[in-house]
């Protein structure tokens, strides 16, 4: 069965309006990316994307639940294979607030390239972001039925399937920014900033949603220091402080867009 883009952008805008008139900060649905058959990028030393993703998402959702008391639904938190049209439909049924998709990049052309990026669910601006998205979408080449994704792949088609979500855009840009500032006071990686491009799995998403690239597992030392449970705990500190802003700025009143 083949996604509608049509259908699925006016069953979602409903959901959106119906979301935003009650929205309360009370759960996160939390994406390590990749995992099982999926390894996702591979770092000197054997160096896991699924791994290093999964290990940051849980020091994540344990802050988030000690010390801001919201609920955290995970796609995966085992070494599980899960379609990326799964992710969003965990998100949306669990009734999340918030969708972070964590991953780890690599560069192909640049062994010295570094640093995290947040990216918002958009046509690609730059190269470099197309080729980000390109290598992250790769993953539906794993699934059953790839061909549930045969419109996105026409630039057109993915703005359609953006249409639905513009409701949360700014919300979304807002997050993408938080996330970056307090990245950037954790760590001594370069800051990228925040850029857009069309990963699947933010498609569907009923909710403020981001993808973050915490840093390229192509250069040696930055794998390194991803490998790192401690380095993994400044990135998880430093998305934690971004959604607590976030939750602040937020909560009481979410009508930026109206």
């Amino acid at each position: 069965m083949q996604i509608s883009l049509r259908t699925n952008i006016a069953v979602n805008a409903e959901k959106i309006k119906k979301s935003r008139s009650k929205w309360l900060f009370d759960s996160v649905v939390i994406d390590p990316g990749h995992g099982g058959k999926d390894k996702g990028a591979i770092g000197p030393f054997n160096i896991y994307e699924k791994d290093v993703n999964l290990a940051i998402c849980k020091k994540l959702g344990k802050l988030i639940e000690e010390k801001m008391g919201v609920r955290v639904i995970y796609t995966r938190e085992e070494d599980d294979f899960i379609p990326l049209w799964k992710r969003t439909k965990i998100a949306n049924e669990s009734g999340g607030k918030i969708f972070i998709s964590i991953h780890a990049n690599a560069s192909p052309k640049s062994k010295n390239a570094k640093g995290f990026e947040t990216y918002l669910l958009r046509p690609g601006k730059s190269q470099d972001a197309m080729e980000v998205a390109l290598r992250e979408n790769e993953v539906i080449k794993m699934e059953k039925d790839e061909r549930k994704y045969k419109n996105f792949s026409d630039p057109q088609n993915l703005i359609l399937a953006t249409m639905a979500q513009n409701e949360f855009l700014k919300e979304s840009e807002v997050l993408a920014d938080l996330i970056q500032k307090s990245l950037d006071k954790k760590l001594t990686s370069p800051n990228r900033g925040v850029k857009q491009a069309g990963f699947y799995v933010l498609v569907g998403a009923s909710m403020p949603n981001v993808l973050v690239e915490t840093g390229f597992l192509s250069n040696k030392q930055e794998a390194k220091m991803l490998a790192k449970s401690s380095y993994q705990k400044k990135i998880a500190e430093g998305i934690f402080e971004a959604l607590l802003d976030f939750k602040n700025k937020y909560e009481t009143s979410f009508t930026m867009t109206n």
